[in-house]
């Protein structure tokens, strides 16, 4: 009935309205002497009123609970949408008739009443049914729709899903049966994969040699000698400041007498071809002249490096280094490291050897004296692309094979203008060169799980490095843990590159005989200060000027670390011990050894003959036309950045694929969280949300059910928090070494960054995939499966995107577990528990809507209830909880929009947190 309501008086019945229900009840008291007996009560709150009420049949009242009196719920024949009411006409309008105890509870447990509890009172659609405008009708629902309850018209079900007659839901099956086709399609691409990599391990290496014409002679290398005389030993004379000239002895002349212990208990025997075997002309021409494998790799390194360029040489003058609480580690290191040098840098533990290098290569910055570049004092840092750097743990990945880590190095860091025909042929080359060739299609392998050995190993992290053709290469103890015959390898080929040209300087800890004299030069270091920096062969003599003795069958280098540590008393010459303290030895060398003797150039006999060991080429200054010439090199070198992305990109997808297990668990981890939170909401059969109707019937309403949906949100984001963090956080949390050393090396960061970014969407495309498609087809959710999978979609983007930010500021020990924590958190701010309403009241709720659970759970919410707005207040459900309806192309954008900030602070957090690493 149409009523007015003033504010400040008395609700009164509108007088047309007055004067027709005085004409209706006139006619009813007329005929019915029972409803003109209640005119005589003044007062309905008597106990006679009552009496009398109860003494009214059903046929009076419309009501079936005895004493029950009907409340109009409209003045005419008036049934929402939803709504089945049957015997209801203008005469006789809808009335509510209050209910009896079963439907009392019914309805106080948010079920609705099996039976109407009036002749006229309106019943609500049954579920499986629908009832047209007017609501006369309650029609069963056809096949191929769905009807849930309050239903005015069949919801059309989806292509392929399960709607037999009188549904109260579809079941999709479309996305279920297409997920299971994608599941089946990954694991055949698995098996052909992996037989793929089988049939490439037993097929034979084949690779381009040589095209014919090429001669190995055109290769540049530095001070190749016209003729060799082996039968002519040189003589080396020292050039004194007073011109004079002193022979002082005959190099070699203890490795002569000696033999090469190989460390596996057979002594060499004296002849002049082992000893060939160790002079690096006499084995780089014979490898250059002989071996197909190592003239290629020449030859490209050649092409690279372009030889008649300057190169790369350091002058480094009072080096020094100390830590920010004042400890001194490097202290007044002076050399000179010419353009294609071989060096080594020994020392006992603590000398500063590893800091050394780190200071020459830029990693760290010095605290005192200078570092010139081809006699220029540049930053290091902007040579990084022309300098290699093998470190002495093997960082490689493990999961890729050992060409797939060599050749990735190659591609990324050769010059952009190399066919990838020709950077195949130079991979080919220097695995073979490395002894490499049968294991090339072996995975490489950890320490956890080994698959290649120790030492080929070792030799895959220093072919990562010769395969990007560096100008000048820095390697920490490239030999330890090599036998022998890789190891003399390992130095023939560093030896054949430096005649290139490329500046080679290596850590080496008591390295065997063979090893120590495959270096041209030598720097010794005690205490952070230099004891020696010269000629590998006259190192023997200069100790000797200083007293010292080397004992005839014993290996120097090991003499040597006796002496630079302090214990050096046992190889005094004479009856007397003299003093040889560290501290005595680094005196000397400042006072004599470095400015004295030692600046000199050699004299040969009349012969050309050669001499066993280069000495060290004076530094000289680059012109400009040379430094435009490097820059020009510097700015060839390395991949374009698309290719850089996408040689990423693959070798994640590639780690992906080694690592099935752990992506199909991924994959089926998001598939049973979607089954767990699915059964959670089964037994709602797709009703999760049930509000107050629309007047005038909303007094027939039973318990509202404002928060299954909600819940939804919150089980759903918590459990693909749990399902999604901890792979997230794996995806740059288990390689940050390997991207340390390719940052350094002048990769792109950002390349990298955005090329694990995509290897990472199937997987987030596929968990999301199957966490909807279980929940849906459990929950059955009145979303639909393309919203809901959005909705999923962007959340797993968003905790990949958090747990990345995790992953760049923790341990890898704890990352995991701090990545749950997180998820959990941003889940818990869903605007559940505590409710947004209530967040509203304490003016927090900016602070929750930093959060993707808030975006979440709204589209859950807003898909689920918008489409029942016909039929219940969504709007004041929606006020009630504190979410906002009618967003969802925002709720989504936002999500994404959140996932993508992750991303960015994770790249800036990826290029600051140990930046140091990085140079």
């Amino acid at each position: 009935m149409a009523l007015t309501t003033p504010l400040t008086s008395t609700p009164t019945i509108d007088p047309a309205v007055s004067s027709s229900l005085l004409a209706a009840y006139g006619n009813a008291t007329g005929t019915n002497p029972a409803f003109a007996g209640l005119l005589q009560f003044n007062n309905m709150s008597s106990k006679q009123f009552d009496a009398a009420a109860y003494s009214l049949n059903t046929s009076q009242t419309g009501c079936y609970r005895q004493g029950a009196m009907p409340v109009a719920l409209a003045g005419n024949d008036t049934c929402l949408l939803g709504w089945y009411c049957p015997n209801s006409t203008d005469d006789f309008p809808p009335q509510y008739c209050p209910p009896d105890e079963t439907c009392l509870a019914k309805r106080s447990s948010r079920a609705t009443c099996d039976s109407v509890q009036g002749w006229l009172e309106p019943k609500i659609c049954a579920d499986g049914f629908y009832c047209p405008p007017g609501g006369k009708q309650q029609l069963p629902c056809p096949e191929g729709t769905f009807c849930p309850s309050g239903s005015y018209e069949p919801w059309n079900c989806t292509f392929g899903a399960h709607c037999p007659a009188v549904s109260k839901r579809q079941i999709v099956t479309v996305p279920l049966g297409l997920t299971l086709v994608i599941d089946i399609a990954l694991l055949l691409a698995m098996v052909v994969w992996f037989a793929v990599e089988r049939w490439k391990k037993r097929r034979p290496t084949r690779y381009t040699t040589l095209d014919q014409g090429d001669n190995p002679d055109d290769v540049e290398l530095l001070a190749a000698p016209a003729s060799i005389a082996r039968s002519h030993s040189p003589s080396l004379s020292i050039s004194s400041p007073a011109g004079e000239t002193t022979e002082m002895f005959q190099p070699q002349s203890r490795r002569a007498s000696g033999r090469v212990d190989n460390m596996d208990g057979v002594m060499d025997d004296d002849n002049d071809d082992n000893l060939s075997q160790y002079d690096d002309y006499d084995a780089v021409d014979d490898d250059l002249h002989n071996s197909p494998d190592m003239q290629r790799f020449i030859r490209n390194m050649s092409r690279t490096i372009e030889t008649n360029s300057i190169g790369l040489s350091f002058d480094f003058e009072k080096l020094s280094f100390q830590t920010s609480k004042g400890k001194k580690i490097l202290q007044d290191v002076t050399g000179t490291m010419p353009r294609g040098s071989c060096w080594g840098v020994m020392g006992g533990s603590g000398a500063g050897k590893s800091t050394f290098l780190n200071v020459l290569m830029g990693k760290m910055t010095a605290t005192g004296g200078s570092i010139k570049i081809n006699g220029w004092t540049k930053d290091m840092s902007k040579y990084k692309k022309l300098i290699g750097y093998v470190p002495q743990d093997d960082i490689v990945f493990p999961e890729l094979t050992v060409r797939e880590n060599i050749l990735h190095s190659a591609r990324v860091r050769l010059p952009a203008s190399w066919r990838d025909k020709a950077i195949q042929d130079h991979v080919d080359a220097l695995i073979a060169c490395l002894q490499l060739s049968h294991v090339q299609h072996s995975r490489v392998g950890d320490a956890r799980n080994p698959v290649i050995s120790g030492g080929q190993r070792k030799r895959v992290n220093i072919g990562m490095e010769l395969a990007a053709a560096p100008m000048a290469i820095f390697l920490d103890e490239p030999t330890s843990g090599l036998d022998s015959t890789s190891a003399a390898t390992i130095m023939r080929l560093l030896r054949a590159i430096s005649r290139l040209g490329v500046t080679t300087i290596a850590i080496i800890h008591q390295p065997r005989e063979q090893i120590f004299y495959g270096f041209d030069q030598l720097v010794l270091l005690a205490q952070g200060k230099s004891v020696y920096s010269g000629a590998t062969e006259d190192v023997q003599s200069y100790f000797e000027g200083l007293g010292l003795a080397f004992p005839q069958r014993s290996n120097p280098a090991d003499t040597l670390i006796d002496i630079i540590t302090g214990d050096g008393a046992q190889y005094t010459l004479g009856g007397s011990k003299r003093d040889t303290a560290t501290e005595i030895l680094i005196a000397e060398w400042n006072n004599k050894g470095q400015y004295g003797n030692h600046s000199r150039h050699l004299q040969v006999g009349d012969l050309p003959v050669k001499r066993n060991r280069r000495a060290s080429n004076q530094s000289m200054n680059s012109t400009i036309e040379q430094e435009e010439s490097l820059k020009r090199t510097m700015k060839a070198r390395g991949a374009t950045w698309p290719a850089q992305v996408y040689y990423c990109w693959a070798r994640a997808m590639r780690q992906q694929i080694r690592n099935a297990t752990s992506f199909f668990f991924e994959i089926g981890v998001g598939g049973l969280a979607g089954i767990i939170i699915g059964l959670s909401a089964f037994a709602a059969n797709g009703h999760l949300f049930q509000g107050i109707y629309h007047p005038p019937f909303t007094i027939l309403s039973s318990a509202v059910d404002y928060a299954s949906t909600p819940q939804i949100g919150l089980l759903g984001g918590m459990a693909i928090g749990l399902a999604a963090s901890a792979p997230g956080f794996w995806v740059f949390g288990e390689e940050k070494l390997m991207y340390y050393r390719e940052t350094a090396s002048g990769h792109s960061r950002s390349a990298y960054y955005v090329g694990k970014l995509f290897s990472t969407l199937l997987r987030i495309g596929l968990s999301s995939l199957h966490f909807t498609v279980f929940l849906g087809v459990l929950a059955t959710p009145l979303i639909s499966f393309q919203d809901m999978y959005a909705a999923n979609l962007a959340y797993f983007w968003c905790i990949y995107g958090l747990a990345s930010v995790v992953s760049m500021v923790v341990k890898r020990e704890d990352g995991p577990l701090l990545s749950v924590l997180a998820s959990l958190v941003i889940g818990v701010l869903g605007g559940v528990a505590p409710p947004l309403s209530k967040v509203k009241q304490w003016h927090m709720e900016w602070f929750w809507r930093l959060s993707p659970g808030v975006w979440f759970t709204e589209v859950y919410v807003t898909q689920n209830w918008s489409p029942m707005a016909y039929l219940y207040e969504t709007e004041l459900a929606a006020k009630g909880i504190g979410f906002t309806l009618g967003q969802f192309g925002t709720d989504i954008g936002i999500l994404f929009l959140i996932g993508g900030i992750y991303r960015i602070i994770a790249y800036f957090a990826l290029i600051a947190v140990h930046r140091d690493k990085q140079r």
